[in-house]
């Protein structure tokens, strides 16, 4: 093992690409008690530590790059993102499935959306900090656990109030999930994370077409059942729990936690399955004196502007996908003027006395209409999935904004060609869906270890407050015209591209870092 002789000093290691990133030369005195401390020189000046090479866990991973363990962990939290699929698209249509069982009306409807995404928003949040304080592994096994079991018994339950009262434990823990991407980007290579992650929304666009398919063939006369429907969709959760058992803790975690040991068999163990060797030296162990999982630290003075702006950025890009969700009807001629947009199913303002109408039969026709407009806005993920790792991602989050922005203000285009319309709205709508994603990424690679859980579940939370928000902003601006509110939509994006670029990192390609000192 190489030796050398550094003056101790204070001075910080400063970020560097995993491009450029190599084994480097870091010791202390207490990862090599076994050096000795050479004898202070007859100038008196300061000791001399005898010190070992060492490398970090991004060397470990870079050397590792994308193999079998990286493939396994991939489809282990794509199946948490399939299960995120099957959840919205029970989420979205449970309302009109049970009313035919309990005859609900819309304020029933309105009452179950509207706690369950509070549910969920506080869950987003919750998870990301036990994700710091106890690891990603076990909140997102705790995750899977409770969605898996709460979502099992409410399946057989007898009334609407104690289906509401699981739906809200099952939303809770839903909260949860986005720590798989946490988990799959710290065992990943910068210089494919990007990709990898979009991988990961490709089986959330897989489990949603699924579940429309499901949702097809169990709405028939002479199959229809509801419960089956919701039983159903806790498959992916169950296949990720079994399989979450097979996969470690995060190298970055274990670091961060002290587990020195645990991580060292985690890299070697990583390296013998895609067949490469380690860095010469020791892992270098990890100084954290911070608490973790603390939302303040995310208005620190290192990331204070970086949290409001992707905050913003969040909330403006859930507003807008939401929001064109909501007038999608009208572009596709569903509904026969914009007043009547308030009593679609997307859509729980007007009437809240109105009895929800019942789905107890989807047509060929409802069916093809449903799933070619979901099915649309998954193109984005290709898009995003080859440029994500070529262009920087402050550009690349600018320029999707500026984009959408663009699209949203040609539907006011004085033109009586729905196609033409509805090409612009999807292309919008696209572009903001896969901007959601790119946003959790950056939060995983700009915020340290000690911070990435409580960053990438705060980020998450934003999409869903937006989600919340969006009726009630939706149901203001159409009472006057539904222009306005695309209007409003359109700003809202074009502001997001300016705050884009005053983002304090570029993330594109750099390691990640454990603490804040890292910085």
């Amino acid at each position: 093992m190489t030796e050398a002789h550094f003056y101790s000093r204070g001075t910080s290691t400063p970020r560097k690409s995993t491009d450029q990133r190599g084994a480097f030369m870091r010791m202390t005195q207490e990862d090599n008690r076994a050096a000795s401390v050479a004898p202070p020189p007859e100038n008196g000046a300061s000791p001399v530590l005898v010190l070992t090479e060492a490398f970090t866990a991004e060397d470990a991973i870079n050397r590792a790059g994308i193999g079998k363990f990286q493939v396994k962990l991939t489809v282990l939290c794509g199946f948490v993102w399939m299960a995120k699929g099957f959840d919205n698209v029970v989420g979205m249509f449970i309302n009109s499935l049970t009313t035919c069982e309990w005859s609900l009306l819309r304020w029933h409807s309105a009452l179950m959306v509207t706690i369950t995404t509070i549910f969920t928003i506080f869950g987003c949040i919750i998870y990301g900090m036990w994700s710091d304080k106890y690891g990603r592994r076990t909140a997102l096994s705790s995750s899977l656990i409770f969605v898996f079991v709460f979502s099992a018994v409410s399946v057989g339950l007898p009334s609407y109030t104690w289906f509401l009262v699981f739906r809200s434990i099952t939303a809770f823990s839903v909260g949860g999930f986005a720590q798989a991407l946490t988990l799959c980007c710290e065992y990943v290579p910068g210089r494919q994370r990007g990709r990898v992650v979009y991988i990961l929304s490709c089986f959330w666009a897989v489990g949603v077409t699924i579940m429309l398919g499901l949702l097809y063939a169990m709405t028939r006369p002479a199959y229809y059942h509801w419960r089956l429907f919701a039983a159903v969709s806790t498959t992916p959760s169950l296949v990720a729990m079994i399989m979450m058992r097979f996969f470690p803790e995060s190298i970055h975690y274990l670091l961060v936690s002290k587990e020195y040991v645990s991580a060292k068999i985690v890299v070697e163990d990583m390296a013998r399955v895609n067949k490469k060797s380690l860095p010469q030296g020791q892992l270098f162990p990890v100084r954290d004196t911070n608490r973790r999982g603390r939302c303040c630290h995310l208005l620190s003075t290192n990331h204070a502007r970086s949290s409001m702006i992707f905050w913003y950025i969040g909330l403006t890009a859930a507003i807008a996908y939401y929001s064109l969700d909501i007038m999608s009807p009208y572009f596709l001629q569903d509904v026969a003027d914009e007043n009547a947009i308030n009593y679609t199913a997307a859509n729980f303002m007007g009437d809240v006395f109105q009895p929800v109408e019942c789905l107890h039969n989807v047509t060929t026709n409802q069916y093809v209409k449903i799933l070619w407009t979901n099915a649309l806005d998954f193109p984005g993920f290709v898009i995003y999935m080859i440029i994500v790792d070529v262009i920087p991602r402050k550009i690349l989050l600018c320029a999707s904004s500026l984009l959408s922005s663009l699209f949203i203000f040609l539907l006011f285009i004085p033109t009586s060609n729905i196609t033409m319309l509805t090409a612009f709205l999807f292309c919008a709508r696209t572009l903001l869906l896969g901007q959601m994603d790119m946003l959790l990424l950056m939060n995983a690679e700009a915020y340290p270890t000690t911070e990435r859980g409580i960053a990438v579940g705060m980020q998450n939370a934003t999409f869903y407050m937006g989600f919340f928000l969006t009726p009630y902003i939706s149901h203001g601006f159409l009472r006057f015209e539904m222009r306005y509110l695309a209007g409003f939509c359109g700003v809202l994006t074009f502001l997001s591209a300016i705050a884009a670029p005053l983002l304090t990192w570029e993330t594109r390609g750099m390691e990640l870092m454990d603490t804040s000192q890292d910085q």
